[in-house]
């Protein structure tokens, strides 16, 4: 693949593709190699997580910058060789680059550039048939609900509270609980807080399986764009 190895100033994605590899590969490294004290570290995870819901969205960008270009489709009245590329979205062009919503860039993707296109792709590649990559990817709406604008993995605190507090890796242990019986039950750190006659006043509990469905969707989802961006470079592009 010449892309990995070239300049990005001669990329046909203007870097989208070879960023999103750098920052998919970063949290498969994390995801295998904890630093030191991991385990006490809170929120250690959502560095992973960041990473990969990133990748996906560059990806996204990467592939419809290259489906206009290789398709020669314009972006409304721009040209599909614009330096500022397209989306088109409820009915109006808007700047890609301020998109970060990977629903909606997904869709975008799905269908108005490869759905609509895949006889025209078969032309170009007819030693490639595009039909065996139609794979929805419906996990990615459950990935977008919590992360809708880049913002629920990269902050503590997001627009939807309720959310944030499915994230926390110290959580707060409810008045409706016996606090007593957590540290029973308890395999990781709880956390006391005591008034001046050593009264229990608050407790903080570890929880070890954060967000668990999230991440395995993530990591899918990067690694399925991962392959089909290869796919598509190698096809499409001429290694480029």
């Amino acid at each position: 693949m010449t892309y990995l190895f070239t300049g990005i100033d001669t990329h046909i994605d203007k870097g989208f593709g070879v960023t999103a590899v750098a920052y998919k590969k970063s949290a498969d490294f994390l995801q295998t190699n904890n630093f030191e004290h991991f385990i006490i570290t809170q929120q250690a995870e959502m560095p992973q997580n960041y990473l990969y819901r990133h990748s996906i969205e560059l990806y996204l960008k990467s592939l419809i910058i290259i489906f206009h270009r290789k398709l020669n489709i314009n972006y409304g009245n721009a040209s599909f060789e614009s330096e500022e590329p397209e989306i088109l979205i409820k009915q109006k062009w808007e700047n890609l680059f301020n998109c970060h919503n990977i629903q909606i860039l997904y869709e975008y993707w799905l269908n108005h550039l490869f759905l609509p296109n895949i006889e025209e792709l078969n032309k170009i590649t007819p030693d490639y048939n595009w039909h065996n990559n139609i794979e929805f990817l419906e996990q990615l709406s459950i990935v977008s609900e919590y992360d809708r604008d880049s913002s629920y993995f990269r902050y503590p605190i997001s627009k939807n509270s309720m959310l944030d507090e499915k994230k926390m890796s110290m959580q707060k242990i409810k008045k409706s609980e016996s606090i007593i019986d957590k540290i029973k039950e308890s395999k990781g750190t709880i956390m006391l807080l005591l008034d001046n006659k050593d009264n229990i006043v608050e407790g903080f509990k570890q929880e070890k399986n954060i967000l668990v469905e999230i991440k395995k969707n993530l990591k899918e989802i990067s690694t399925y764009l991962d392959n089909f961006h290869m796919l598509v470079r190698d096809k499409l592009c001429d290694g480029m």
